[in-house]
């Protein structure tokens, strides 16, 4: 018996679980992006709601089709048809799911063949760096200004005490809070810190995995950012990182700057221009292809990068592929009277510029396309769980 069809029995026997849901697209993972994911008409009216778990969570749902990654306390059983993240997919999992998902690794046709993976940003985002610092006179610091090496002493525990950063300010013990799960936004910025200090930060989404030190022991573990917003909010020498939604990011008072910048908007926009989509045949058919690294960028601000939509090419039920493939159409539209550009905006995400949307749109909504949703001779019999 199969892991899903486990669950669902559980679920009918025990009642610890809901009933399986109906909805035609189910999904989720980021809490960076679930502002924008749970405005109005960003899900299809046949979607089901947005579960906000992680980015790790969200690619462990939709990798093995495990509904509880995204429902740890309230356990529902479903088949995952999307996963959203910031942390991008590994050479690793992809190399597992292809060995249990896709032919040949998987026998062509048969139920555990879901079909190729695709894997698109759709935003850019930047992560912010809320702080709480006083000075020595008392007096709350409002123009927290970060270059390079002072985040890598911050962030590794190297920088023990304020002080350190500015004489003026206090001599208060630093404290991080951060991400105790698998988190996109801390990814991102231990890609950053990674391509400044290696000595002292490998890339992972666990916080924890991505330090090469001990972390100090008073720093303090959350598994959302609302949970380290409010951590930060409740603690004097308190910093973190998170998502830009729920931040006045115009506000140095409310966010670090980063070397004299503070986290972009639409109005000063970091621009997907800089990198080109896939072009060739084999790049385009590549789900890694399509995340761009961006770990210290030439110019603008430092910390940002790109939430991802990872789903199949192919589903077994046509209400998914047809659900989809509205979400996609809306999104990667050019006519910003029907697409998702200004629900981006409203939390402080960017959204891609036209060359970007014209390739998914090419690639993997025309019909005509091989790599497109459901492609005939691909997806003949084959897809992603009932």
């Amino acid at each position: 018996m199969s892991r899903y069809r486990f669950i669902a029995l559980a679920a009918a026997l025990t009642g610890l679980c809901t009933a399986p849901a109906s909805a035609a697209l189910d999904g989720g993972g980021s809490y960076l992006m679930q502002g924008f994911y749970t405005t109005p008409g960003v899900l299809p009216p046949t979607a089901g709601g947005y579960r906000a778990a992680g980015s790790g969570a969200g690619k462990q749902a939709l990798l093995s089709n495990d509904s509880l990654a995204l429902t740890p306390d309230q356990p529902e059983a479903f088949s995952v048809d999307y996963a959203i993240s910031e942390s991008r997919l590994t050479a690793s999992e992809l190399a597992e799911y292809r060995s249990a998902h896709q032919a040949p690794g998987a026998m062509a046709g048969s139920a555990a063949d879901w079909g190729p993976l695709i894997q698109v940003p759709v935003a850019i985002t930047s992560v912010a760096i809320p702080y709480r610092v006083r000075l020595a006179s008392g007096q709350p610091v409002t123009d927290l200004d970060l270059n390079g090496g002072m985040l890598c002493g911050l962030f590794s525990g190297a920088i023990s005490t304020w002080d350190q950063i500015n004489p003026a300010y206090s001599r208060t013990p630093v404290k991080v809070i951060y991400r105790a799960d698998r988190s996109g936004t801390s990814e991102l910025l231990a890609r950053h810190l990674n391509s400044l200090c290696p000595q002292d930060f490998n890339v992972s989404n666990l916080f924890v995995s991505a330090h090469r030190r001990p972390l100090p022991g008073h720093w303090q573990a959350v598994r959302s950012d609302q949970a380290l917003l409010a951590g930060v909010a409740a603690s004097e020498g308190t910093l973190g990182y998170s998502g830009p939604a729920a931040l006045d990011i115009s506000s140095n008072a409310q966010v670090a700057r980063i070397n004299g910048l503070l986290p972009p908007s639409a109005l000063n926009q970091v621009s997907l221009a800089q990198f080109t989509p896939p072009s060739t045949v084999s790049d385009r058919a590549d789900p890694q292809k399509w995340g761009p690294d961006i770990a210290n960028p030439a110019y603008g601000y430092a910390l940002v990068g790109y939430s991802y939509l990872i789903f199949g090419q192919c589903y077994r039920d046509p209400r998914d592929a047809t659900a989809l493939r509205g979400m996609l159409m809306r999104h990667f539209g050019l006519g910003a009277q029907i697409n998702n550009d200004a629900q981006l905006i409203a939390q402080h995400l960017i959204p891609l510029d036209a060359l970007w949307k014209k390739a998914v749109r090419d690639n993997f909504l025309l019909t005509t396309n091989p790599l497109s949703l459901n492609y005939p001779s691909v997806c003949n019999g084959i897809g992603r769980p009932l």
